[in-house]
C-alpha cells in the first residue's frame, strides 16, 4: 500500500522546482517593472532641468548678453548720423533701437525666478537705457531741425552712456553665469541618480538576456543552416533544392487560381570547353559572372537559380507574359559581358542558349513536365547552333 510515496516524492521536488522558477521570473519581472518606473521618473527630471537650461537659462543669457552690443551699436548710429544725415543710417538707428526695446521685454518675461536678474534690469539696466534713449531721440530731433553745431557739441556725450553701463553688463554676466550653473547642477544631480537606475536595469537585463542567449544563438544557427541548404555555395543565388521547392508551391497557387507558370531553363554554351581552355577557377569565377547577371536581369521577375552545373533556371508567375523579354534580355546582357572564350568558334566569347516553357497546371500536368517541355526547347535551341532562345507553349 505504501510502495508509490518515492514516486509522489519526485512529483513534489519538479513542483518545487518549478516554482521556484516561476519565483525568479516574478522576481525578475517586478524588478523591471520597479526600475523602469524609477529611471522614467529619473529621466523625467532630467528632461525638465534640460528644459529649463533650454527654455530659460540660454534664453534669458541670450537675451541680456545683447543689451550692451545694442547699445554700442546706438551709439555709433546715430554718431554716423550726425556726421551724413542718411535715412539709411536712420533707419539702422530705429531698426537697433526697437531690437533693444524687444530684448527688455523678453528680458522681463523670463526673469521671474531670477531675483538678482529682476532687481539688476529693475533698478539699474532698465533706467540707464531709458535716459540713454532720451539722450539719442535729442540728438536724432537736433540733426532732423539742422541743428548740427548743437548735435556735435554732444556727440560724445552717448559714450559715457555706453560707459556707465559697463559694470552693469558686468553684474548682468555674472548672474547669467551663476543662472546657468545651477540649470547645470540640477541636471547633473538628476543625471547621477539615472545613473544608478541604469545599472539595475542592465543588470536585470543581462540576466535575462542570458538566460535566452542560447536560444537565439540556435536560432539564428538553424536560420544559417536553412539559407546555405536553400542557396548555392558558389554564386550565392538559390539552389536546385529551393528550385524544386519554389516551383511545387507556384504550381500548386496556379492551379488554386488558374494562372501559367513560366519556367526559363538558361545553359552556358561549351561551357566543358570553357573549363577545359581556362581551368575550373576561372571556369568558377565565370559562373558567378552568369549567375550575377542572371540576378540583376530576371531577379526582379521570378526565382533565378542554379539549376546544376552551368544551368539556370528562371520561375516567372506573376510576369508569365514577358518571359520571351526576359529571355532576350538575358542572352543579351551575357553577350555584353564579352567574357572571352577562344575556343569557341566561331563567337569566341561566353553566350548562353535559353528555353522557354508556359504551362497552366491542372490535374494531369506536373511540375516534371514543366520542366521537360523547358528542357526540349533548351536542346532546340541549343542544336540551332547556341547563342538563340527556343520556346514551349502548353495549355
Amino acid at each position: 500500500m505504501l510502495q508509490p510515496l518515492p514516486t509522489e516524492k519526485k512529483e513534489v521536488r519538479l513542483n518545487l522546482k518549478l516554482s521556484t522558477l516561476q519565483f525568479y521570473l516574478l522576481l525578475a519581472l517586478f524588478s523591471l517593472m520597479f526600475t523602469s518606473i524609477w529611471s522614467y521618473n529619473a529621466f523625467l527630471k532630467i528632461e525638465q532641468e534640460n528644459d529649463r537650461i533650454t527654455t530659460e537659462a540660454i534664453p534669458i543669457s541670450n537675451a541680456a548678453s545683447q543689451l550692451f552690443p545694442l547699445l554700442l551699436d546706438q551709439e555709433l548710429t546715430v554718431r554716423s548720423y550726425l556726421l551724413n544725415q542718411n535715412d539709411q543710417t536712420f533707419q539702422q538707428f530705429k531698426n537697433t533701437n526697437a531690437e533693444l526695446k524687444e530684448t527688455i521685454a523678453t528680458l522681463k518675461m523670463l526673469d521671474q525666478r531670477h531675483p538678482i536678474l529682476k532687481q539688476l534690469l529693475a533698478e539699474e539696466a532698465i533706467p540707464l537705457i531709458l535716459r540713454t534713449d532720451g539722450f539719442y531721440e535729442q540728438q536724432i530731433r537736433w540733426i532732423q531741425s539742422n541743428q548740427i553745431e548743437r548735435a556735435t557739441l554732444k556727440r560724445y556725450s552717448g559714450m559715457d552712456y555706453v560707459n556707465q553701463f559697463r559694470p552693469i553688463n558686468a553684474k548682468i554676466n555674472q548672474d547669467i553665469d551663476k543662472i546657468i550653473q545651477e540649470a547645470t547642477d540640477r541636471s547633473k544631480q538628476a543625471s547621477a541618480s539615472a545613473k544608478w537606475v541604469i545599472v539595475i536595469v542592465v543588470s536585470v537585463a543581462v540576466l535575462l538576456l542570458m538566460a535566452f542567449l542560447q536560444t537565439f544563438r540556435l536560432e539564428r544557427s538553424q536560420q544559417a543552416l536553412i539559407h546555405r541548404s536553400l542557396h548555392d555555395a558558389l554564386t550565392g543565388i538559390p539552389n536546385r533544392r529551393a528550385f524544386d521547392e519554389h516551383l511545387e508551391a507556384s504550381f500548386t497557387a496556379a492551379r488554386e487560381q488558374q494562372t501559367d507558370v513560366g519556367l526559363i531553363l538558361i545553359d552556358v554554351d561549351e561551357f566543358k570547353l570553357y573549363n577545359d581552355t581556362y581551368g575550373h577557377l576561372k571556369g568558377d569565377w565565370c559562373l558567378q559572372k552568369v549567375a550575377a547577371t542572371l540576378k540583376k536581369q530576371a531577379g526582379e521577375f521570378g526565382l533565378v537559380s542554379r539549376y546544376g552545373g552551368e544551368e539556370f533556371a528562371v520561375i516567372l508567375t506573376e510576369h508569365v507574359g514577358q518571359i520571351t523579354h526576359v529571355a532576350e534580355r538575358i542572352r543579351s546582357e551575357i553577350l555584353r559581358l564579352k567574357i572571352e572564350h577562344s575556343a569557341y568558334e566561331p563567337l569566341c566569347q561566353l553566350s548562353v542558349s535559353i528555353g522557354l516553357a508556359v504551362a497552366r497546371p491542372d490535374e494531369t500536368l506536373t511540375e516534371g513536365d514543366l520542366i521537360v517541355l523547358a528542357d526540349q526547347a533548351l536542346y532546340r535551341a541549343k542544336s540551332s547552333g547556341r547563342n538563340q532562345i527556343s520556346s514551349y507553349e502548353a495549355s
